[in-house]
């Protein structure tokens, strides 16, 4: 484990400050698809809890980026666009995110200055970013749902991440099912539900995405079941008007 790393001044807030756009675009159609070689991950520093919710702490970790290569700091929020955060940032010798203070790149208080990310995350939250070069050759990402929405059964996982902030629109995926093998997917709002057959792929896994749009009720208890009956995984979660507060 890495740690020790966020004691900079280098700060984001990642659900409120924006560095002005830069010229550089990113489509998010493109999201996902990295440069082969290089990998990049997020180190979560010990959260903070307070009386709004917990204080999230990240630094961006690169391994297999080339030395001397100027990025850009991207995220995606869901229903939004793909944004630029800052420009300028690079890898140091440990494979830290830094502004470094070089001529053309960014600066902070003191040479090589990781930059953090401070956050905070509702239920099912994924919080996503991206660094893509100057000339868009390498590109890389990295996830993390800090507040996980799962369930698991004899070796069978179901995770449902939020792709709207009310929780009306969410992305399921199972895996560790038996490949190919019939599902029986149930799906519940409130009062309202329904129950569908489904196939898992050769791989045991399943994905869909499931919404809560037109539901009589507004807001509620949802639910999400798949079983291939030897697995049988359910989760459920609020959705609507007031699901969306930090945990």
């Amino acid at each position: 484990m890495m740690r020790g790393i966020r004691r900079s001044t280098t700060i984001l807030i990642l659900l409120v400050s924006v560095v002005p756009a830069v010229a550089q675009q990113f489509n998010a159609d493109n999201w996902g698809k990295g440069t082969s070689g290089v990998e990049m991950t997020l180190h979560e520093e010990p959260r903070q809890r307070t009386s709004k919710g917990t204080i999230l702490w990240y630094n961006v970790v690169g391994k297999g980026f080339p030395e001397g290569i100027v990025y850009t700091l991207w995220r995606w929020i869901p229903e939004k666009s793909p944004e630029p955060l800052i420009k300028g940032v690079s890898f140091d010798k440990r494979g830290v995110l830094v502004c470094s203070g070089k001529p053309g790149y960014c600066s902070g208080d003191r040479p090589d200055d990781p930059i953090n990310i401070k956050a905070t995350a509702i239920l099912g939250e994924m919080k996503r970013l991206a660094v893509v070069s100057e000339d868009g050759k390498i590109v890389a990402f990295a996830d993390a749902v800090p507040f996980p929405i799962e369930a698991s059964d004899k070796g069978c996982k179901l995770s449902v991440v939020r792709m709207s902030p009310l929780a009306d629109v969410v992305s399921a995926h199972a895996s560790g099912l038996k490949p190919n093998r019939t599902l029986t997917v149930t799906t519940r709002y409130s009062d309202e539900g329904s129950t569908a057959k489904s196939t898992a792929g050769p791989d045991g896994t399943w994905q869909q995405v499931v919404l809560t749009q037109g539901a009589k009720q507004p807001s509620g208890k949802a639910l999400i079941s798949v079983s291939d009956t030897v697995c049988t995984l359910s989760v459920t979660f609020d959705y609507g008007p007031g699901s969306n507060k930090p945990q």
